[in-house]
């Protein structure tokens, strides 16, 4: 039976204490994953790095816990490397601002952008890309954090592997898909394809409400561990109290029987304010993306903008024009990419036919 490890630590501890605390939990519990990895064995580190933001955000995997499962691996002599794809496609500028590249260099570690798509074989429905570097890897850590995320609801194990298609090709997925239960299936079987070997979601600082970087930190104190991504989410989701049947990635990996039966270490119990874009708990969350009167639109907040285009040049089908501050919302389709690049939370969501 699948084991899901929870190890929690006092989330009103002093923040540096807090990471200090939390981390050497994660310490302590990476040795029960030993058996997972032999000497000499090429292991990816796949972390979260959506977008440069302040670490203390809950955005993107903080440095410190990137440091312990490096010298984790590097203990057992294995050869590490850490690699990710963000949506705008410059991994390397997002870990240097975020603090991993300095944790890279103390360790003599190799970072690496997760480009070079290759087409991958698999039982799927969805013709898709993996970059070169995961398909080579021997081993995959997967170091997701735990956030809300206004278009899946949740961005956890499963949703990390995304990161492993390259990042010009992320958006067109939005598009590709048409709604939420297709994008989800999508999730699912890239997820299946990447196969991580060990799957690590940090929650020490969460980070809630319209995520995944344009919502608001808070603090949970918990970490969670598992050998299954869908075990490790299905976990989490329980932990927060949304259903099994309510949530898009875990229906769709119910429907090909990837939910193995598991069990838990620890307990906790949190709540996170969800994303007000889900169309999840109304039922309706099959419907189209093409069907914009059921879901909030972006639009852009001219005060915040600082015209970087991240939004523009990220958009699926080009509806946005950022030197008239204009989106085209007969061709938007709600996919809220625009939204989860900004860097300065200048995309508000607003409006809808159903409160």
């Amino acid at each position: 039976m699948e084991t899901v490890q929870i190890v929690t630590t006092d989330p009103k501890l002093p923040l540096e204490e807090l990471y200090h605390k939390g981390n050497d939990l994660l310490r302590e519990s990476l040795t029960q994953y030993t058996h997972l990895f032999k000497k000499g064995d090429h292991v990816l580190v796949k972390p979260n790095l959506l977008s440069a933001r302040d670490i203390d955000m809950g955005v993107t995997t903080h440095p410190k816990t990137l440091d312990v499962v490096l010298k984790f691996l590097l203990e057992l002599e294995t050869v590490p490397f850490v690699g990710d794809s963000p949506p705008d496609g410059n991994g390397y500028a997002v870990a240097k601002k975020t603090g991993l590249i300095e944790v890279c260099e103390k360790y003599n570690v190799n970072f690496v952008e997760l480009d070079e798509p290759v087409k991958v074989k698999h039982s799927g429905e969805y013709d898709f890309s993996i970059s070169k570097k995961v398909l080579d890897a021997d081993k995959i850590v997967s170091l997701a954090k735990l956030k809300t995320h206004s278009l899946t609801i949740l961005t956890l194990a499963v949703k990390n592997t995304f990161g492993c298609i390259p990042g010009k090709e992320k958006a067109s997925w939005h598009f590709k898909a048409l709604n939420n239960n297709n994008f989800a299936k999508l999730m699912v079987e890239i997820c299946s394809v990447v196969n991580p070997t060990l799957n690590i979601v940090d929650g020490l600082v969460a980070h809630e409400g319209n995520g995944p970087s344009n919502g608001k930190p808070k603090r949970q104190g918990v970490i969670f561990l598992s050998e299954n991504p869908f075990a490790l989410d299905d976990a989490i989701a329980s932990c927060l109290g949304v259903p099994r049947k309510k949530y898009p990635i875990l229906i769709e990996a119910g429907k090909k029987k990837l939910i193995p039966q598991y069990q838990t270490t620890g307990e906790w119990s949190g709540s996170m304010a969800l994303p007000k874009t889900s169309l999840v708990f109304s039922g309706l969350n099959f419907i189209s993306n093409r069907f914009n009167v059921f879901k909030k639109k972006p639009s852009i907040d001219k005060e915040r903008c600082i015209k970087c285009r991240k939004c523009e040049r990220n958009c699926p089908v080009q509806a946005i024009d950022i030197d008239s501050f204009n989106i085209d919302y007969s061709k938007c389709i709600r996919c809220y990419v625009c939204h989860e690049v900004c860097p300065e939370d200048a995309i508000k969501l607003v409006g809808t036919l159903f409160k």
